[in-house]
């Protein structure tokens, strides 16, 4: 008996239902491909929006690093001449003074958001789960955004923040920035990859 060539590749059957008409029984179709799931798709990035993540990733973990440190954070909210005994405890004395609860656990949250969520948005593309990791990534930055830009708000009205006796975060560069950086996060949860898929 003479054997056929068959290829090596294993072929999942896929079970497709069958119409109302033909009985409700499930029929099987041989040479389908097997569908992962699109969420837990690695996602290559294209040239185009490769700065909608490396821009804001890079902008956010520096922020962060920043407001860990005593020697960065007086430049980071534009007062050089600020004593801080740490970076985190008296970013926590700023959250204090804008009326924030918790705020050296606030602090914390804040530093720990935008390192690791900055890294992420710069990484993502290369990880399995490309567009479920982006929208993790983008979510808490766009809040963070959202406290941020309620702060430039206040300093546009006439009510800057001090700290010390020293007005703090009240550079022209802030207000534009948090905008930009906001959009792009509102961008990114909308397309979270550069090959969209319907529903995901």
């Amino acid at each position: 008996m003479k054997s056929r060539g068959r290829s090596a590749a294993h072929v999942v059957p896929a079970v497709v239902p069958s119409r109302p008409s033909e009985g409700g029984t499930p029929s099987v179709r041989r040479g389908l491909p097997v569908r992962h799931a699109a969420w837990a798709e690695q996602v290559p990035e294209t040239l185009g929006r490769r700065p909608l993540r490396d821009v804001p990733g890079v902008i956010f973990l520096s922020f962060g690093l920043m407001k860990a440190f005593a020697s960065t954070f007086p430049f980071l909210v534009g007062a050089p001449g600020l004593a801080v005994s740490s970076g985190p405890e008296g970013f926590a004395r700023l959250l204090t003074g804008l009326g924030v609860p918790f705020p050296l656990f606030n602090a914390w949250m804040v530093i720990l958001v935008e390192v690791l969520c900055g890294v992420g948005l710069i990484l993502g593309a290369w990880l399995p789960a490309t567009a479920l990791l982006t929208r993790l990534c983008a979510l808490p930055l766009a809040v963070n955004m959202l406290v941020a830009l309620s702060v430039g708000v206040r300093q546009v009205l006439g009510n800057p923040v001090v700290l010390d006796g020293l007005p703090v975060m009240n550079q022209s560069w802030r207000l534009p920035l948090e905008v930009g950086l906001l959009a792009a996060m509102v961008y990114l949860l909308w397309r979270p990859v550069a090959r969209w898929r319907t529903g995901w």
